[in-house]
């Protein structure tokens, strides 16, 4: 297979990537961010970070907005994004998880997308929420059913619970090969 261009039509950025899989994702505390990196590393990935158009305050009442904004299932403005997920075979996208739903920078991307998603895995990164939950939402948004659901909860990330970690990353990968 050729390279193919993975820049997003009138971004002005060009490039090219040998990569079949794409992993988007939002994290404001990195998080989230870590279990992409993980699964790009693995899968030979092209990554992706979600950006909020404008910085989400912070404080109690910046994450009382956050919370807001999820449970209302409002789409946040993001920035544009530099890679075209319908260029790749397939994609993993991973959202962390605000009052119970998805965030709404991921939900923003989803919507954007819609329809433009070969193969797919959701992630959901919670304290303690169903990935079926979240992922089901995605699905709806996006138009894709995915092939791959993933929940990584907040015991996960202790380093006691390593085997469990890497055990969850080992099923995305597998599912996406």
């Amino acid at each position: 297979m050729g390279k193919k261009s993975a820049a997003m039509p009138g971004t002005g950025r060009s490039a090219a990537s040998e990569a079949k899989t794409l992993v988007v994702y939002y994290s404001r505390t990195s998080t989230t961010q870590r279990v992409a990196k993980d699964l790009a590393k693995r899968l030979g990935a092209d990554i992706e970070a979600i950006a909020d158009k404008k910085p989400r305050s912070k404080g109690f009442f910046g994450y009382m907005n956050c919370g807001r904004q999820a449970t209302f299932r409002i789409a946040g403005a993001i920035k544009a994004p530099s890679r075209d997920p319908a260029a790749y075979e397939k994609v993993v996208v991973l959202t962390p998880v605000w009052s119970w739903k998805m965030t709404p920078p991921v939900r923003g991307w989803l919507r954007l997308m819609k329809g433009k998603l070969n193969a797919t895995a959701f992630v959901a990164v919670s304290g303690n929420t169903e990935p079926e939950k979240i992922a089901a939402d995605m699905a709806k948004e996006s138009g894709a059913q995915p092939l791959a659901v993933a929940g990584f909860f907040q015991a996960d990330f202790a380093s006691e619970h390593k085997a469990e970690y890497e055990a969850k990353v080992a099923k995305i990968v597998d599912a996406m090969k």
